[in-house]
């Protein structure tokens, strides 16, 4: 699922926001603080980052923070405070954030002007021709935006678990991946210490069905390819 990553204290805020995204088909990863965050917003999923200002108590941190963002990040960074600074509101701007607002602050304002900056970023996207959440490979389009792949321009009826397996294996096509590879960049979110039998036998399963979906689509000389006692290539 397309994920918001929002920094905040507030437990109370974070559960209405999320409660709020999933109204429009979006997960809040929350986080209390930076740590981590430059690792969390390389994930491809993330489509905005939402930053609570009174979080930090130096400025310096949050210029520290931002400029980690807007570095590893492309999408909205929007950052909020409970009350309004014209400093901080102008060196963040000047730091490349999309949207500072203040004072009033609920999930619905939050929501509300988040999911208006992903369309606004998006729709500049598309206008620019620099859609980085559309990629191709041969005669397939993959869509970050929808978690759709099409084929010739038809969509593929594939589950979310086989999408993230098949862009996956795009992003290191020709290149021979092993199931703990497949499995540790696919489950990345939900996987735990468990059995490496079973995590083999889930990596199986889906990409024994993403294979046998490709074999259906006329014309396509994209494969995947066993390679034994190792994992698989697409090719």
């Amino acid at each position: 699922m397309q994920s918001l990553l929002l920094v905040t204290k507030q437990l109370k805020l974070a559960a209405q926001v999320s409660q709020l995204a999933l109204q429009h088909e979006y997960f809040v990863n929350s986080i209390s603080d930076d740590e981590d965050i430059d690792v969390i917003v390389k994930k491809d999923n993330v489509f905005a980052v939402i930053i609570d200002l009174s979080v930090f108590d130096d400025f310096n941190r949050v210029k520290n923070l931002i400029a980690q963002v807007t570095k590893s990040f492309v999408g909205p960074v929007i950052t909020f405070d409970q009350e309004y600074d014209a400093d901080d509101e102008e060196d963040c701007f000047k730091l490349g954030v999309t949207d500072y607002f203040s004072n009033n602050i609920d999930a619905n304002r939050i929501i509300l002007r988040t999911m208006h900056k992903i369309s606004a970023f998006d729709a500049l996207a598309e206008e620019t021709g620099n859609n980085k959440r559309k990629e191709h490979f041969k005669d397939f389009v993959i869509s970050l935006k929808h978690f759709q792949v099409k084929y010739k321009g038809e969509v593929l009826n594939f589950t979310p678990k086989e999408f993230n397996i098949f862009y996956y294996m795009v992003r290191h096509h020709d290149q021979v991946l092993s199931r703990e590879q497949i499995f540790n960049g696919v489950w990345r979110e939900d996987r735990d210490d468990g059995d490496a039998f079973i995590s083999s036998r889930i990596v199986d399963m889906h990409v024994s069905h993403v294979r046998d979906k490709l074999k259906e689509l006329p014309d396509n000389d994209v494969e995947i390819k066993t390679v034994r006692g190792f994992g698989y290539v697409l090719k």
